[in-house]
This record gives structure tokens, C-alpha cells and sequence, in this order.
């Protein structure tokens, strides 16, 4: 969920940190939402317990899910970091041997800053786990504890549910740790790039029918990878087509909500999990790939304060759910609409503090790491430059 580096953002492809932004947004709407009890259930109740027309049930089952999809804002998360790291591994300039380091340093030093806030946050106002306050607030750990702030550190072994968005900086630590075999992929299918992205879309399907989460999340970064072929050898659009891609952009955004929209016709299965999983996870492409060509859809996206929440839509994302919680537990049972917007008070501006203070100093020296690393493999004979060379010239063949 990291930003675009500055290097590779242009005004073209500015309108992803925008999309970005909005993505976070819409996660944080989302938990904040599931404090209100009625409109958690859906996710924790079977379908049949919201009652038809009622108004959880419009926000739950039909398109308007998608003001606090955060599940599916999440997809798109997956895709725009494999559309971000692959256009950044086609660049010449791209050093394996100052990656690795860099990348770790980008991901770790906020997520650290970010676990301390919440333990201060859940230490300051405890968790009481009412369950009145909802099934998802009574699911969420009452305090921080040694083994689950060890996991929050680590990641990869799985975070607690202390700050249960840091989940998916596990499948982003192991996909930047393995982009190299996406890259080899990418490469190999450089003529082709519609069918690694097909490829990688059937086999989330399939991690959503076999309930795997290696098979469901990893290839979602793919599919972004995929789609930075296309971003960076498709040609200008012509008008009639940019406006195809702001139809096609409505399309993605069905498509994304379809796992909500048709679950009133489509009785829960394994099938049905992986049909709406791979629809999800299609029109999260499709929107990624409207955010650079439908051009009204990139005007919007690159409105200066969309734009801005984009830039700290990273730190928005670490440091939400301890403030959302901790609203929710200060203005009890029975007050779930105050939480959204007495949350959203709170939380962008103590984003927008730890962007400055945390996450820009972490990009900064994590660039510095990389230099460094990248200077010592010249400096040994690291085979950076084939690994550019063979960048570069997919890029050529593409």
C-alpha cells in the first residue's frame, strides 16, 4: 500500500496516489462502520438475519457497499503495488542489489512506529470488548500483549488482530520479497500480458474456493504486474476510447461490489467464493487500469486534495483502527453513527503527523539504504546490470 516513489510519478500516473487515497479512505470508513452492530452483522451473521429493504440491508447488498467495501479496497491495494513494483522493475535504472534493503526499510520502519502507536492507543483507553458494541469490536484483542506485538513486528508469521489491517503488509513484505519470480514471469509472458493477468486471476479464484491465502493474495500482485506492461506500452488513447475506459471503470466498480450485490441471489458455496472472488479481483484490474487512461476518472483522481490524501493514505491505513476503536469505546453502545466522522477527525490529521514525522524521514533513509546496498554490489560484480538489461529489453520487446 505504499506510495508511488517519487521517481516514477508523473502527472499521468499521479491519478494512483489519488486512487490510493480513496482506497484508504474506504477502509477506514469501513471499520468504522462495522462499529455500528446492524451493519456488522452481514459479515458475521448469515444472510438471512438483515432483514430485506431495510437500510443495512441497501448498504450491505447492492452497490452502495462499495462506500465501505474495505475488503475489496484492500484488492485494489494488491494490484496498485504490483502495477507500482513492476513499473519500477522495468526502469534501467532498477538495482536489485539496493531493492531488497530499501523496500524492507520502506515497509518495516512505519509498520514499528505504527505498532507502538497502537499499543499506546489501546494502553491509554482499554479495550473493554463490549459486546454490545457489535460482533467486531467484541473480536478485537482487549489489550496488547508480548507474543501478538512480536507478530505486528514480524509479519510474516502473521500480525494479531491489535491493528488488524497490518494482515496485509504480510502478503506485501512476501510479494516484494518475491517479485523477482514475478518479474521471470512477466518476462516470459511480455508478449501476452492479458494472460498472465487471466492466469493470475484463476488461480485467486482457485485460493478462494480451496480457502488458501498463498494462492488467494499472492497473485493479485500479478495481475498488477501484469498491468504494468500495458501501462507502459500502451500508446494515447483516442477520445472515443478514453471515454470506453470510463465506462469500463463503472464496470470495475460492479464488479468489485459484485460479492455483496449478488450474494441475495447466490446461496453460499465454495463456488460462489471463488466466482465473486475472481470477479472482484477483475474489476479491481479493470479500475486500476481506468485510474491511468479514463481521462474524467483521472481528473478526479488528481484533484489536489485527493491527491494529498493519497500521499498519506500509507500512514491513514497503519494508524486508523486504534483511533476508530478507541472512539467507539468512548461514546458506548448506541452511538455508532459519531464514530465515522469523530474518527475521520481524528485520524487524518494524526496521519498527515505521522506521514511527517515517520513515514517521509523511514522513505528518506530507506532510500539511502538502497544507495548504499546498491553501491557495495557494483562495487562487487552483483549482476545488476543483466537483471536491468533483461528489464530493459522486455520492455523493448513488449
Amino acid at each position: 500500500m505504499e506510495r508511488v516513489p517519487e521517481p516514477q510519478t508523473t502527472p499521468r500516473l499521479r491519478s494512483l496516489d489519488g486512487l490510493r487515497g480513496l482506497a484508504a479512505l474506504v477502509v477506514v470508513v469501513h471499520h468504522a462502520v462495522l462499529t455500528i452492530p446492524a451493519l456488522a452483522t452481514p459479515y458475521f451473521a448469515p444472510y438471512e438475519a438483515t432483514t430485506e429493504g431495510s437500510p443495512a440491508w441497501w448498504l450491505s447488498y447492492t452497490p452502495l457497499h462499495l462506500l465501505w467495501a474495505g475488503g475489496e479496497a484492500v484488492v485494489v491495494f494488491f494490484v496498485l503495488s504490483g502495477l507500482v513494483l513492476g513499473l519500477k522493475a522495468r526502469s534501467p535504472r532498477f538495482d536489485w542489489g539496493g531493492y531488497f534493503p530499501e523496500r524492507l526499510a520502506r515497509l518495516y520502519l512505519p509498520v514499528v512506529a505504527a505498532v507502538a502507536f497502537g499499543v499506546a492507543v489501546a494502553s491509554a483507553f482499554p479495550r473493554t470488548g463490549n459486546g454490545s458494541l457489535g460482533p467486531w469490536i467484541a473480536q478485537r484483542p482487549t489489550g496488547p500483549s508480548l507474543t501478538g506485538v512480536i507478530h505486528d513486528l514480524t509479519l510474516v508469521f502473521g500480525p494479531s488482530r491489535l491493528i488488524s489491517p497490518l494482515w496485509s503488509l504480510q502478503w506485501e513484505v512476501i510479494f516484494s520479497m518475491l517479485l523477482p519470480l514475478y518479474m521471470v514471469a512477466a518476462v516470459a509472458l511480455r508478449r501476452t500480458p492479458l494472460l498472465l493477468a487471466g492466469l493470475c486471476i484463476a488461480a485467486s479464484s482457485v485460493g478462494y474456493y480451496a480457502g488458501d491465502g498463498w494462492l488467494t493474495y499472492l497473485p493479485m500482485f500479478g495481475v498488477g504486474v501484469a498491468l504494468s506492461d500495458l501501462v507502459t506500452t500502451t500508446p494515447r488513447t483516442s477520445r472515443r476510447a478514453r471515454w470506453g475506459w470510463t465506462v469500463a471503470a463503472v464496470g470495475g466498480l460492479l464488479l468489485i461490489s459484485s460479492r455483496w450485490s449478488l450474494a441475495p441471489a447466490v446461496a453460499p458455496s465454495a463456488g460462489a467464493t471463488a466466482l465473486t472472488g475472481a470477479l472482484v479481483v477483475l474489476g479491481a484490474a479493470v479500475l486500476v487500469a481506468a485510474a491511468v487512461h479514463a481521462r474524467p476518472l483521472v481528473r478526479m483522481l488528481e484533484l489536489r486534495p485527493v491527491v494529498w490524501l493519497g500521499g498519506i493514505s500509507f500512514s491513514l491505513y497503519l494508524i486508523h483502527e486504534p483511533i476508530v476503536i478507541a472512539t467507539a469505546e468512548l461514546l458506548g453502545p448506541g452511538r455508532g453513527p459519531l464514530v465515522l466522522p469523530i474518527a475521520l477527525a481524528v485520524a487524518i490529521p494524526a496521519s498527515a503527523a505521522f506521514y511527517r514525522l515517520v513515514e517521509r524521514p523511514s522513505h528518506r533513509l530507506a532510500k539511502r539504504v538502497g544507495v548504499w546496498f546498491r553501491t557495495e554490489s557494483a562495487r562487487q560484480g552483483d549482476p545488476v546490470r543483466r537483471s536491468d538489461e533483461l528489464v530493459e529489453s522486455s520492455h523493448r520487446g513488449a
